[in-house]
């Protein structure tokens, strides 16, 4: 088990220094320390280690959500806020992990088995916001708003920070996007979401 993490581990870091392609299976040993057999042993091939890369960033991201959805102590706004902050904590938004989304993403059409691990419209997460909005609607009697449209304008402005994060992580403020994201769903849901709702 531990040669198995070790190995995904040196897949990561060499994803992240030498892009998918340029990831060898000459410099996944050489990071891991390990045997070449090791990968065929653990995996039965490099691309099936690859994707147990995606896998795992896959099950890192979707655990921060589902734990906050799942968590009966929250309403649906305080839900939403829960989210949106995890999706900009250092855990999941950080240089190495990002830029290793990045490169699968830039291969997901070429390799679709490593598609679903990083589709921008995963069905469990957009499920999860739509049900949020529609609480949030019926709750606030929203009669103008359509919670699909703004599952969908959330979503993108999401994936958006998270390429302005990849481009300028040097610069980039999580605080400040949480402000947009807080902005974009104030123009929407005004009684439940303000720039206070941050110190929830």
């Amino acid at each position: 088990m531990q040669n198995r993490k070790q190995l995904i581990q040196a897949a990561a870091d060499a994803v992240h220094k030498f892009g998918i392609r340029g990831t060898t299976s000459a410099r996944i040993q050489e990071l891991s320390g390990l045997s070449r057999g090791m990968v065929n042993l653990h995996f039965g091939s490099k691309e099936k280690l690859l994707l147990a890369v995606a896998e795992e960033l896959s099950a890192r991201y979707a655990g921060q959500w589902k734990a906050i959805a799942d968590n009966p102590e929250l309403d649906s706004a305080e839900k939403l806020i829960a989210i949106i902050k995890a999706d900009f904590d250092p855990f999941v938004l950080n240089a190495r992990d990002v830029a290793i989304w990045f490169s699968f993403r830039a291969e997901a059409l070429s390799k679709p088995h490593i598609f679903p691990f990083i589709d921008s419209r995963d069905k469990g997460f957009r499920a999860v916001i739509l049900e949020l909005l529609e609480q949030i609607k019926n709750d606030g009697e929203y009669e103008g708003v359509n919670a699909k449209i703004a599952t969908d304008a959330l979503i993108a402005l999401l994936e958006g920070l998270w390429t302005d994060y990849h481009l300028h992580s040097d610069i980039f403020k999580p605080e400040e996007a949480l402000k947009i994201c807080l902005f974009v769903l104030q123009s929407m849901f005004p009684k439940h979401f303000s720039t206070q709702s941050i110190h929830r």
